[in-house]
């Protein structure tokens, strides 16, 4: 796979790179790089020749330490030129790497505030584009939460709505293997690194399927970490369309990652939340009025939210397919515009006729017409 530039310096600057000691910029030190660059109409591509002087007077939104500190970082990462060759190794083992400009929308409810540059991934991004549903719980659920989850799981398959988890064991484990043996799909954000997961059969045979995607951005081979296994929660909350909690505790003395989840979800409004079970972190949801029972599917799928969100996301997925097929063909800039412009001129010409409307062209539809297109062909093109 060829990457950019652009890729190339997020890469380099960015990664937990096995070869060397060197620190990478934080998510807080690489958004404060990206909005310095975008003042200057500069791209992250620039980094890569950049002189020390340079860089200096470009960190614009940067404080005293934090200037100190990425420059540091940046020259010590520039002098190793060996990003590509890690950038080539994880592309001959058959992992993708995302980075923001082709993350799903669903995945930017983050912000850049908690987004990280890049994930590591295995498996059909495409499966974001389905209805979702995160499901969360501790790891010692009852029988008869891990049951209910399974039974909710079985009927997400049937739906078409997507398990989204974190794929530990309990209830995370339970809901993935409900989903996905009943042909159902899933999304797993694992604690560990991509290349534990990958070496079983089942989950080769999952991937190879289209069925399951895995997504980290830890290195291939990291291993259990308190710290991320709690950071990973934000990745399982914000893409969801809605979250299942199955079981939870309360944190007190020792934290809960469930619950801590649960309540970071709450502050930053990511997607709603439905209880089943009798645990004590269930109770206190409710009682508060912060998360509704779960009951059926046709009866959470009404919700107008929930279908609006993902219809969009459907039409930018068909969209974008549609800009990447004229790219591949040699269709230019102006004559997919123009393609994209006589195709909805011609459909609503035909639909106000139909309805028995008089058909009104004005320069402000236009407008908006192109400036969603010239999005979408920006997206794509990066």
């Amino acid at each position: 796979m060829k990457y950019s530039d652009n890729e190339i310096s997020t890469y380099l600057f960015c990664a937990q790179l096995p070869q060397t000691k060197t620190n990478p910029l934080t998510i807080i030190e690489w958004n404060v790089v990206v909005k310095s660059l975008g003042d200057h109409k500069l791209e992250p591509e620039v980094l890569l020749t950049m002189n020390t002087e340079e860089l200096s007077n470009i960190l614009t939104h940067a404080t005293a330490a934090q200037k100190k500190r990425i420059v540091e970082k940046i020259e010590k990462r520039r002098n190793l030129g060996i990003s590509m060759v890690e950038l080539d190794e994880v592309t001959k083992q058959g992992y993708g790497i995302m980075f923001r400009a082709n993350m799903p929308k669903r995945l930017k409810k983050l912000t850049s505030k908690f987004l990280p540059p890049f994930f590591y991934y295995a498996g059909d991004p495409s499966i974001f584009s389905h209805v979702t549903l995160g499901v969360v719980g501790a790891r010692d659920a009852s029988q008869e939460e891990l049951d209910k989850t399974a039974q909710i799981a079985k009927e997400a398959a049937k739906q078409g709505v997507v398990i989204i988890s974190g794929g530990a064991r309990g209830v995370d484990t339970t809901a993935v293997e409900a989903a996905l043996q009943n042909g159902g799909k899933a999304v797993v954000f694992p604690v560990d690194g991509l290349s534990k997961w990958v070496k079983k059969t089942n989950i080769r045979t999952y991937l190879m399927n289209g069925q399951l995607l895995l997504m980290s951005t830890q290195q291939l081979n990291a291993t259990f970490t308190a710290s991320y296994a709690m950071k990973r929660n934000q990745f399982i909350h914000a893409p969801s369309d809605m979250v299942l909690v199955a079981s939870s505790k309360i944190s007190g003395k020792k934290a809960s990652g469930t619950w801590e989840g649960v309540q970071e979800n709450l502050k930053m409004k990511w997607s709603p939340i439905y209880v089943i079970g009798e645990s004590e972190g269930v109770k206190k949801l409710l009682a508060e009025g912060n998360a509704k029972p779960f009951t059926t599917f046709d009866d959470i799928l009404k919700d107008e939210q929930i279908l609006n969100r993902n219809k969009y996301e459907q039409f930018d997925l068909n969209a974008k397919k549609l800009i990447k097929f004229a790219i591949n063909n040699g269709m230019e800039r102006q004559t997919i515009e123009d393609k994209f412009e006589n195709i909805l001129n011609e459909f609503f010409d035909k639909v106000n006729v139909s309805c028995g409307e008089t058909v009104v062209k004005s320069s402000e539809t236009h407008e908006a017409v192109q400036l969603s297109i010239e999005d979408l062909i920006k997206e794509e093109s990066n």
